[in-house]
Parts: structure tokens; C-alpha cells; sequence
């Protein structure tokens, strides 16, 4: 079902920072945006063939923010390449897994995106990637 971990995503407060600090340990920017509603700032980071997602909230009355402030800064989601993405999400709603996107989206860089609740992947939030 999954190819491959896609990227790993941070939440972070300071979006500047964490490129600063991925910088320093070796990793490249390879692109930056804010996310289609306007509610969150993205990085893409390739560290070594290995991607890290940066992730920061613009405004304070969304998930993102809400989440920093209940957890702090740290490891947001772990992302998996898939190919089929509505297909996948099918199957997975069909083995009991809950969805948060029933159906895929556009995400990040052009990406194809949908993500699943937490509690039923053992309390980590999954992203589904789909190159397109």
C-alpha cells in the first residue's frame, strides 16, 4: 500500500529558524510556500536524499496553532508515498482506519495530499503523498 516514507513533518513557531537550523546541519531548501487557505507556511527540506517538512502556522485559529500550543514544537506528522492516493484511502477506510480526507486534495509542491487520524495509526498523524 505504502512505497516509501515520503518527508517527516515539524511543527515550528518560527518558520526562519527552522530553515536556519536544517541549514546548518546539511539540508537544502528546496522550495517554500503558504498553503492554499493561507493558514500555514511550508518548507520542503531535502537533508542527504531525505525529506523534512517544516511546518508553521500564520494565523493562531487553526489546527497547526492549536496544536503548538497544546504540544510545543516538534514532530507533526510522518508522511508515505503512495501511488492511487483515492484508491489507498479507499482501501484504508474499508480495513477501519479513520479518515480526516475521505478524498485526496492538492497539497504542497503540487502534490496530491490526505491525511488520517491519529488514533488509528497508534496516536501518529499519516500523511498520504501522491506524486502527480
Amino acid at each position: 500500500m505504502f512505497n516509501k516514507f515520503h518527508h517527516i513533518g515539524v511543527a515550528v513557531k518560527d518558520m526562519d529558524a527552522a530553515i536556519a537550523l536544517y541549514e546548518g546541519m546539511g539540508a537544502k531548501l528546496l522550495a517554500r510556500e503558504t498553503s492554499a487557505d493561507g493558514a500555514t507556511d511550508l518548507a520542503m527540506m531535502d537533508l542527504g536524499g531525505d525529506l523534512i517538512e517544516p511546518i508553521s502556522p500564520i494565523r493562531q485559529d487553526t489546527p497547526l496553532a492549536k496544536f503548538i500550543e497544546e504540544r510545543g514544537e516538534g514532530l507533526h506528522h510522518v508522511a508515505f508515498d503512495v501511488k492511487n492516493i483515492d484508491g489507498v484511502l479507499a482501501d484504508m477506510k474499508a480495513q477501519g482506519f479513520e479518515l480526516i480526507d475521505e478524498k485526496s486534495r492538492p497539497g504542497f509542491g503540487g502534490h496530491l495530499i490526505a491525511f488520517i487520524k491519529p488514533k488509528s495509526t497508534m496516536g501518529t498523524l499519516w500523511e498520504l503523498v501522491e506524486d502527480v
